[in-house]
């Protein structure tokens, strides 16, 4: 093999690697490209959840405040109960006692 003939093998192989190096320049941008879309999307997805959160922390506190509201209420229904007993035992009591007085007129 002379030397003409090694200068052109090596001028192919030198081609060749070129067309890969430019194959793999390419295949990186594309990587860097889907890198970056990942990237948005994870920090769409991690505001998202973020917004997500705050958003069950709300809903908790509002759940926390009605069950004490509803406590307050079932308090005050049993007072109100109560005082309807009483109330309730009264009226029989004057309605015996106006009973008993039109009997001895």
């Amino acid at each position: 093999m002379n030397t003409e003939q090694m200068f052109k093998e090596l001028m192919n192989e030198i081609k060749g690697m070129k067309e890969d190096i430019k194959g793999i320049k390419e295949d990186n941008q594309s990587i860097k490209s889907q890198l970056e879309e990942n990237t948005q999307l994870t920090k769409a997805i991690h505001h998202r959840q973020e917004e997500s959160d705050a958003k069950l922390e709300n809903l908790s506190m509002d759940m926390h405040l009605m069950r004490g509201e509803l406590s307050s209420l079932k308090e005050g229904q049993e007072r109100q109960d109560k005082i309807l007993e009483s109330l309730a035992l009264r009226s029989l009591e004057q309605e015996t006692e106006l009973r008993e007085l039109k009997r001895i007129k």
